[in-house]
């Protein structure tokens, strides 16, 4: 049998306190799909296989000791129970009005979708917590995005970074802003990044996309509506491939070119250079 605590340790001295790899096979179902995430903790590693045949987690201690192995057991060790689903659960928070004030003035939102979308902090990382949320407003994982003027640890060179704590298979792999219902046959707007479908949920339905592709889960959601792509403004011609690629599958598709991140712009901005044009 593979040791396979060797097999992962050495990324114990090769990842940084709060980094996560998805690169690794996972030890337990072999598979390298992007599904078996490893993320090094101030005490060691944990691992997380979220492929649901598999569902393999677990700790390994930093000193090497024993593995806290759960590969469909209902119990686990306090410790992975603690932290397993993100690297620093017990150290998210609340908002402070510093981090409030910080994000309405630079991004225009209001307490009600700061409270809405579930906004946080991470104390440890000293990172905004944008939690991923499915239609239901389940939260499925977390972006965590570092701002120069709320912390005082030294930037790593990594803006932002994405932890899923509770996705199956299945799920699209994007992100809704909090809306009281989606109408399936209503326009859906994409966008890059969760604060700028956050501003475009004002108006429209929108969804963000957490890069400037469309997962290919995501398909099954889109497949047959009306859609809309608008990503950053350096993504413009690799949105035109997108719909290009995809636009078969849509029962319709436009993109439409911005000189400004959607979250960057006013609320007259967005309508007259987002919503109006996608009517």
């Amino acid at each position: 049998m593979p040791n396979y605590k060797t097999e992962l340790s050495y990324l114990i001295s090769e990842l940084e306190v709060g980094q996560t790899t998805r690169t690794v096979k996972c030890p337990f179902c072999f598979k390298q799909n992007g599904d078996f995430a490893v993320t090094r903790v101030e005490n060691g590693l944990l691992y997380k296989c979220f492929r649901v045949a598999c569902d393999s987690r677990g700790f390994i201690p930093s000193n090497l000791g024993e593995w806290n192995n759960h590969i469909g057991v209902p119990h686990v060790s306090r410790v992975v129970q603690r932290t397993e689903e993100y690297p620093f659960e017990s150290h998210i928070i609340k908002l402070n009005n510093e981090h409030i004030n910080f994000l309405k003035n630079k991004f225009g939102l209001t307490d009600e979708e700061l409270f809405l979308n579930k906004i946080k902090w991470c104390e440890q990382t000293e990172r905004i917590i944008y939690p991923i949320l499915s239609e239901n407003g389940n939260t499925k994982g977390y972006v965590c995005r570092y701002y120069k003027e709320l912390s005082d640890k030294k930037y790593d060179g990594v803006k932002s970074r994405t932890y899923w704590i509770n996705r199956s298979e299945n799920y699209y792999n994007v992100s809704f802003p909090y809306r009281r219902e989606y109408n399936v046959d209503n326009i859906f707007i994409l966008v890059e990044d969760i604060v700028s479908s956050i501003r475009v949920a004002r108006y429209e339905q929108s969804i963000a996309l957490l890069s400037n592709s469309i997962p290919t889960n995501a398909m099954k959601f889109l497949i047959g509506k009306d859609v809309v792509i608008v990503l950053d403004n350096d993504a413009t011609a690799h949105a035109l491939k997108i719909k290009n690629r995809y636009s078969l599958f849509f029962k319709s598709c436009r993109v439409i070119a911005i000189d400004k991140d959607p979250k960057n712009m006013s609320d007259d901005e967005l309508i007259e250079k987002i919503i109006t044009p996608s009517k």
